[in-house]
């Protein structure tokens, strides 16, 4: 098994523009932000076929391979599996929206060789469009977006809840839905989420920063889902950015009065 090992590490480094210095086998695989679940709610979300190949009817698994960096950054990318020139294109641009966790080796990130399946249908197009709202993003009028891929930590505006930050609190509170198995744990504290809110306002690589349990964690990333975002903003213009945001969820009297029936 180790001798395979070895083998395969020196393959894929032949086939990366011999680095297979750089490149270890894992005991922990790489993922992106928010696992599989939040791998394909992002590519329906984000993207948006190329007419060439829809009105062709051109579709397919398209693989992708690359270098993942034990600072979570890729290189080396390439296309094992293509389908067409544009589909290729929009591919890599949806990749380069995601970030990533690095595999591990004996407890620290090793960089690793990893690969990625878009499922490019376009018999279930229409019907995702018709699920998410749109065909076409929409962006703020007479605002112009960054078009790179890069994601601000300090940009020039932070995104906002349209209606601010009290109608936001107000939001949650009318909406949170404390968890039963917590109630019932008496389990509470604060679940923080990370996510990038796009230069459309819609959110991806959306995670777990610090988690709770009892059944808080993934109330948090219900009721973040719900939530729309005025966008960010770098050098005037639309940007990807960074966020983090705080739920709590606090056992008070209204919760503790109903923690033996229905909730309310």
């Amino acid at each position: 098994m180790k001798k395979f090992q070895l083998i395969l590490v020196f393959a894929l480094g032949c086939a990366f523009g011999g680095r297979a210095q750089e490149v270890s086998t894992v005991d922990v695989l790489p993922t992106n932000i928010g696992g599989k679940e939040e791998f394909k709610r992002v590519f329906e979300q984000e993207m948006v076929y190329p007419i060439p190949s829809f009105n062709k009817k051109i579709g397919g698994k398209e693989v992708i391979s690359f270098l993942l960096k034990k600072d979570s950054t890729i290189q080396d990318i390439n296309i094992d599996n293509s389908l067409s020139k544009d589909i290729d294109a929009e591919a890599l641009r949806l990749l380069m929206l995601y970030q990533w966790i690095p595999g591990m080796k004996s407890g620290k990130y090793v960089n690793s060789i990893w690969s990625v399946t878009f499922d490019f249908n376009p018999d279930k197009y229409s019907k995702i469009c018709k699920t998410r709202g749109f065909t076409k993003f929409k962006y703020l009028p007479k605002m112009k977006v960054d078009s790179t891929s890069k994601v601000y930590t300090n940009p020039e505006q932070f995104p906002m809840y349209p209606k601010g930050n009290f109608a936001l609190q107000d939001f949650i509170k009318e909406n949170l839905e404390y968890p039963r198995q917590a109630q019932l744990t008496n389990i509470q504290g604060t679940v923080v989420l990370r996510f990038v809110v796009e230069p459309s306002g819609l959110m991806t690589n959306i995670g777990i920063q610090k988690s709770v349990g009892g059944g808080c964690d993934q109330e948090a990333l219900r009721l973040l889902k719900m939530i729309n975002w005025y966008p960010g903003k770098y050098d005037d213009k639309l940007a990807r950015v960074q966020m983090t945001f705080p739920f709590y969820f606090i056992l008070n009297e209204e919760f503790k009065d109903n923690s033996s029936g229905e909730q309310k």
